[in-house]
């Protein structure tokens, strides 16, 4: 009995693989030139029974990971030294990888959250956390190709800052959604914590200046 149960259970990973190999695609297509549609989809999924949930589309945490955590792993599996691609990607470069994008898109949920002065709940977290998927993702991968076809052309800090511009915009449509503003608004409000981010830096760099007579470069020189 519990070698037919294993036998079942693999016949419907085998068949699950199967079908996220062939929604891939039209997820892909869709989510990275349509971020406006891909939110309008998770809104109208977010309607049907849970089983009957994600049923046309790639579901947005597969999507996340096939999309943007194996990518950056395989990213960070770099020899920097030789960059040779190294022949396996580890645990570590998983947990990295993953935890960065998990920690930008706390930020947006708990951000539009904020402004919708909402509390937080995790029923009411679900839905924009499966928005955030989609559009985490679609910006990552884009990020990923420009490391891999123009690092040598643009430089790493360039791409960094394409990378969180790219960012920006698929964000901007979660908070035109939510927020039911026009998509310069939602922009702006997508563009805030990386403004207050750079910000933070800024008073941080003055106060070392001040109180302590230590320069930032000087530190990052050292």
């Amino acid at each position: 009995m519990d070698l037919l149960k294993l036998i079942q259970s693999l016949q419907e990973l085998i068949y699950e693989l199967v079908v996220w190999a062939l929604l891939l695609p039209k997820t892909l297509l869709r989510a990275v030139f349509r971020p406006d549609q891909i939110v309008q989809y998770v809104n109208t999924e977010w309607k049907k029974e849970p089983k009957a949930q994600f049923d046309e589309y790639l579901p947005p945490a597969a999507f996340f990971m096939i999309v943007a955590v194996l990518p950056a792993a395989a990213i960070a599996a770099f020899d920097s030294a030789s960059i040779t691609f190294a022949p396996t990607v580890t645990e570590a470069d998983l947990f990295y990888s993953a935890l960065a994008m998990l920690i930008t898109m706390l930020i947006y949920l708990v951000w539009i959250e904020w402004l919708n002065k909402r509390p937080l709940r995790r029923s009411g977290l679900k839905r924009l956390f499966y928005i955030q998927c989609y559009l985490v993702a679609s910006a990552q991968l884009i990020y990923v190709l420009l490391l891999f076809f123009v690092l040598n052309l643009l430089g790493l800090f360039t791409i960094a800052l394409l990378g969180m511009g790219i960012l920006i915009f698929y964000e901007s449509f979660a908070f035109k959604d939510e927020l039911k503003v026009g998509w310069t608004k939602g922009l702006w409000y997508a563009a805030l914590p990386y403004l207050a981010f750079f910000l933070l830096l800024f008073l941080a760099g003055v106060a070392m200046i001040l109180f302590f007579g230590v320069h930032p470069a000087d530190m990052m020189g050292a």
